[in-house]
């Protein structure tokens, strides 16, 4: 099973080794592992180096975090792909347990838990809301791009897929810096909407100060990028589908409002606000109300789609295995 790690970074020379050292304590060693610099001004050339030939370091072809994954992929020739985050750590079990599952499943990817945590000191981590996401897969009943539309997001670095399958899916995203996860993540459910899971390991998604990709976007210019990605998947693949109900396409249309209630650029604010009437105020009421539910449900701030299991147990079995 020969799996292909590819990891962009971009100054974080400070964090790399410690994902580095996460991998390379794997149960089932990656075949390769691809780091993509898309232009670092740290120390990232010393700390990758004293890897020596176990990490290949590649220079980005283009410019953001997409253009570097496909840089990487480009180069990568295992027969299984992972894109993990230069930040994050994984339980020592994922890439053999994932393998697995997948060739059992024979499907194109594979989804596994995730929490965020907050390393306080060089031995501990603090969990930031006790909550494991993704411990449960979806409700089955209903394809990913549906929950997608009701607001789901499944973290990609918590996946593992054949090489064939993200052939189907194709390059990254390369004209944004911000929600080209989405993006992808979208195209990736339109192919295999209902794809295979298991628990039996997880990611932990690493929160710290340098955490965002558009941190040095103004909020202007990362809302407009969002907005363009969700315009082109309405255009494309939703507003003339029939695989699309009625509800399902004023739903997605719903997160065009909800954007122009949170975004705090005015100009912007009463572009969107022309796209929208009564109706879509009604919506946005309709899923606030069932969102509190949902919450209520699950004792926490998330939603019964997105699989919480809040089981405190577990959670230490998750950062036992790191």
């Amino acid at each position: 099973m020969k799996i292909s790690l590819i990891i962009p970074i971009k100054n974080r020379a400070n964090l790399i080794g410690e994902t580095l050292d996460c991998i390379f304590n794997q149960t089932l060693l990656p075949f390769e592992v691809i780091v993509v610099d898309d232009g670092s001004e740290d120390e990232l050339n010393t700390v990758i180096h004293s890897y020596g030939d176990k990490v290949t370091l590649l220079q980005n072809e283009g410019r953001g975090p997409g253009a570097a994954r496909n840089t990487g992929l480009k180069k990568a020739s295992g027969d299984f792909i992972k894109f993990f985050d230069s930040d994050d750590l994984m339980t020592k079990n994922m890439l053999e347990v994932q393998a697995k599952k997948l060739l059992e499943s024979r499907k194109g990817y594979v989804t596994s838990p995730y929490f965020y945590a907050k390393k306080i000191d060089n031995n501990k981590w603090e969990p930031q809301d006790g909550a494991i996401l993704n411990y449960n897969s979806f409700p089955i009943h209903k394809p990913l791009t549906y929950w997608m539309i009701k607001g789901l997001f499944i973290t990609i670095p918590g996946m593992l897929f054949t090489k064939d399958f993200i052939a189907s899916v194709g390059l990254w995203p390369e004209k944004m810096i911000t929600s080209e996860d989405w993006a992808y993540l979208w195209r990736i459910a339109m192919i295999e909407p209902f794809p295979a899971h298991t628990n039996e390991c997880a990611f932990l998604y690493r929160v710290h100060e340098s955490q965002s990709t558009g941190s040095n976007l103004t909020e202007r210019l990362r809302d407009k990028e969002k907005f363009e990605v969700l315009k082109e998947i309405y255009t494309s693949d939703i507003r003339s589908s029939s695989q699309f109900s009625f509800f399902d396409k004023v739903l997605f249309r719903n997160k065009f409002y909800q954007l122009a209630r949170v975004t705090s650029d005015k100009e912007f604010k009463n572009e969107l606000a022309q796209l929208f009437g009564k109706t879509q105020f009604v919506i946005w009421q309709y899923l606030r109300i069932q969102h509190k539910y949902g919450r209520l449900k699950t004792k926490t701030s998330w939603q019964p789609m997105h699989g919480v299991c809040s089981n405190k147990k577990q959670l230490e079995t998750y950062l036992k295995m790191i």
